[in-house]
């Protein structure tokens, strides 16, 4: 069925599309197709996600002995960066007795630099889901056609260094163009997968280059940048993760962390005091109402003011539209021991997080989560208006 087929069916609101994998894949086809003088102008893709995709071909043309095809991205409604570039793949045919597959990255796809990533250093960045995609319906079409071969298969993108700008590879080491992607088959329109398995090899990756097992979190670059300028902690070699904190915690754990760093705004952070995950506004607030019962019990406890006294400086509290203004006026009265109950909150659900991830991935038993605490450290710096106002360690990692 074609992409518009699929989506009908299903009653789909909003559009699935086809990942860069399954678009080097059906590029492969049209090549192989065009090899055995059948050429299509539409290709059928068996995918992972477990249907079979009718695919359009953009061109076909034989150049000095290789067959070259050449397949449009298609994303749907997912806003992805690679929605509409062209993919080709160049195959070349040498005789053998026995099918075998080579991958090459062409003009305008990354190669692995580092270790830790989905293939070795050196590779290209076409990752292994697509790979056994390209292995899988090529061998089945020239098995079909009484045909063995050698088969050396070259991945190019138009503009793909352009494209490669817009995502996280240069942080990944893949260096010279975007990744060939995709563990489905398919785009999920406005989804969240594509981000979390960036994310997730994103942690994977610091933790495996990391001495001591460390890894250094942040929701956006202004978190990363705060620790390099504040703790000599370059800003490269920080793992983004968005509004997704328990996500993080979990692939941290599962990747075999012993210390986490986790530094943001108070904007964003605040919410983990709260035992909130994922701090996208869509989804979650109560960053003033968090703040404001800090302050309440930081009051109650250390008896720091009359009560009657407190009730304008929360209203005034409340009023504010950031978490910055709401910030300064808790200073401004020194009632900030309240970020001390703020940080012992966020501790405690980022262990608890941790501590179910543990016993999910590992399967290890600990009498306590004291116990647990032993073996991981988890640190969390959170700075407003620029200037630190919670860290729970003394040094990062």
């Amino acid at each position: 069925m074609t992409i518009d087929e699929f989506n009908n069916k299903n009653g789909h609101t909003q559009r699935y599309g086809f990942t860069t994998g399954t678009t080097a894949t059906a590029a492969a086809l049209g090549a192989v197709y065009l090899y055995l003088q059948k050429e299509k102008r539409t290709v059928d893709v068996e995918l992972p996600y477990g249907i079979t995709l009718s695919i359009p071909v953009e061109y076909s043309k034989v150049e000095n002995g290789e067959y070259i095809c050449c397949v449009r991205k298609y994303a749907g409604d997912d806003p992805d960066v690679t929605d509409g570039i062209l993919i080709s793949s160049k195959l070349k045919f040498i005789k053998g007795d026995k099918l075998e597959f080579r991958f090459f990255a062409g003009e305008g796809v990354g190669t692995f630099t580092k270790d830790g990533l989905a293939l070795p250093k050196g590779e290209p960045a076409i990752n292994p889901v697509p790979r056994q995609m390209m292995i899988d319906n090529i061998s089945k079409v020239l098995l079909a056609n009484n045909r063995i071969a050698k088969v050396n298969i070259t991945i190019m993108v138009e503009n793909g260094i352009e494209v490669a700008k817009k995502t996280f590879n240069e942080r990944l080491g893949v260096i010279g163009g975007i990744s060939i992607l995709g563990t489905s088959g398919m785009v999920l329109p406005m989804s969240k997968t594509a981000l979390l398995e960036t994310i997730e090899a994103d942690i994977k990756f610091r933790i495996q280059n990391s001495d001591t097992n460390t890894v250094y979190m942040a929701p956006g670059n202004i978190g990363a940048k705060f620790l390099e300028k504040n703790f000599a902690i370059e800003a490269s070699t920080v793992a983004i993760i968005s509004n997704f904190i328990g996500e993080s915690i979990d692939y941290a754990i599962s990747n075999d962390a012993k210390n986490i760093v986790l530094c943001g705004d108070m904007g964003k952070l605040i919410k983990l005091s709260g035992g909130i995950m994922n701090t996208h506004s869509n989804d979650s607030d109560s960053r003033l109402e968090l703040l404001l019962a800090a302050v309440i019990k930081e009051v109650l406890q250390n008896n720091v003011m009359e009560f009657s006294l407190l009730a304008p400086i929360l209203l005034d509290i409340l009023k504010q539209k950031t978490t910055t203004a709401a910030v300064s006026i808790i200073k401004e009265y020194k009632l900030g021991k309240c970020f001390d109950i703020i940080a012992k909150k966020m501790l405690y659900y980022a262990y608890n997080r941790a501590f179910k991830a543990e016993i999910f991935y590992h399967k290890n038993k600990f009498a306590s989560i004291d116990e647990f605490k032993e073996k991981l450290q988890i640190r969390i710096i959170v700075f407003s208006d620029n200037e630190t106002v919670i860290d729970t360690g003394e040094k990062c990692g």
